[in-house]
């Protein structure tokens, strides 16, 4: 059977440099949802041996999830061919909030909290791309130093009627929730870092499509050419119901995850994101996106944990690590024989009941979370005899053998 994953990673080593334009368009391709536009990318690789290339992120979470790292990906590939890269750490830009889908104004963030979210942004972005390849910048460097005649003579550029153009804006008005003039003014202000940087290439989400186009009329208004904008998609969360990933939806895989937690929550996905996955994480070709779309229709549960294999080695850079963690998850899983180690070790009275015993626990958000997979059959006992399922009000002296809680936490009862 053929090993995808083997193939991509052993890709994650090359170096692209000097390779034929169709060639890297080849792989940039598969990644992106929209480009503006193919053609002027090709003519501007084959102009400029070493194109600037920008990717911007706001620092208003401390912790980010691999659907942040999907753009991220695609700039990678840029780099790997020896391209200039941009990095933009929004510390000035934060202060605002990018307003894209969003249904009410953000709450600002002090400076303190813009510090205290950057402290680990370089080191979990560090797991997907070499910090080496990157030109940090942070846009409050160029902003701040902006007088107001400088700021105005952009702003007297833009049409008020044009920048209102976005049905998120008017959907938050016809709700009656105010939008700011802050908001309007997000796109000038990535505009504006394009424009300091000299910008060939953008890189970001499908979601960013009305900001680019703002930054691409600042650059022509300025005098400059426009840059080439690659969009990626939207990564859909874990659940499968059609929503992006995303904290607030409790659908999303964490970059400071444990590999067994990525490799468990890629498990959980449903086959159809498996293709989607393979080309928002993996070094696909255009060319070779038929082989595997049909090897994930004729082999899903294969493809699947060929994908998780490839999503925790491409953060190690090791094949070993992923295998491993695949050969964990089969034992477990698939074999059922779950060790001393796989374990949450639980002392309690033989009196107490399983359901209070789990929330002791604090393995858990809630009492209600834990009764709803009891709801659901989702606590079980395994043993030589097979799996029972439990009811909350068994007491913990009638438990035998290892208590599985959905589908991959373990608990193991000691008797006080």
């Amino acid at each position: 059977m053929k090993r995808f994953d083997q193939q991509f990673l052993t890709r994650d080593s090359e170096s692209w440099v000097g390779m034929e334009v169709d060639e890297l368009v080849g792989f940039l391709l598969p990644k992106c949802q929209e480009v503006i536009t193919i053609d002027r990318l090709r003519q501007r690789m084959s102009e400029h041996p070493t194109l600037k290339v920008k990717f911007g992120i706001d620092p208003t979470a401390s912790e980010i999830h691999i659907g942040h790292v999907v753009p991220i990906m695609l700039l990678r590939q840029f780099a790997k061919a020896g391209h200039h890269i941009d990095f933009i750490i929004g510390d000035f830009t934060a202060r605002i909030g990018d307003p894209t889908a969003r249904d009410t104004g953000r709450v600002p963030l002090s400076p303190e909290q813009i510090v205290k979210n950057m402290e680990t942004y370089t080191s979990q972005i560090g797991k997907y791309i070499d910090l080496r390849m990157l030109h940090i910048h942070y846009n409050a460097e160029w902003l701040n130093p902006m007088t107001l005649q400088e700021i105005f003579t952009i702003f007297q550029q833009i049409n008020l009627s044009e920048a209102m153009q976005r049905e998120d804006f008017r959907a938050r008005m016809r709700n009656g929730q105010a939008v700011s003039l802050a908001e309007v003014c997000y796109g000038v202000l990535m505009g504006i870092d394009s424009v300091h940087l000299g910008t060939h290439v953008e890189i970001g989400g499908i979601d960013q499509l009305l900001n680019f186009q703002q930054c691409r009329k600042i650059m022509r208004q300025s005098g400059m050419d426009e840059e080439v904008v690659l969009m990626t998609p939207i990564l859909e969360g874990t659940s499968g119901d059609g929503k992006k990933m995303s904290k607030s939806y409790g659908n999303y895989i964490a970059v400071n995850a444990t590999h067994e937690d990525k490799f468990g929550k890629i498990m959980s996905i449903p086959d159809r994101l498996i293709g989607q996955y393979f080309r928002c994480f993996a070094d696909v070709q255009q060319r070779e996106l038929k082989e595997l779309d049909a090897f994930i229709r004729e082999n899903p549960m294969e493809a699947k944990k060929q994908l998780a294999t490839l999503i925790v080695a491409t953060e190690t850079r090791r094949i070993e690590d992923g295998l491993r963690e695949r050969e964990f998850f089969e034992r477990k899983f698939s074999h059922k024989n779950i060790c001393h180690e796989d374990c949450i070790e639980l002392t309690e009275d033989t009196n107490t009941t399983i359901l209070d015993a789990l929330v002791k626990s604090g393995q858990f958000k809630s009492k209600s979370e834990i009764r709803r997979l009891f709801e659901q059959q989702g606590v079980r006992s395994m043993n030589e005899n097979g799996e029972v399922i439990l009811s909350p009000e068994i007491v913990v002296g009638q438990v035998r053998g290892v208590v599985r809680v959905g589908k991959r936490r373990f608990f193991r009862f000691v008797t006080a």
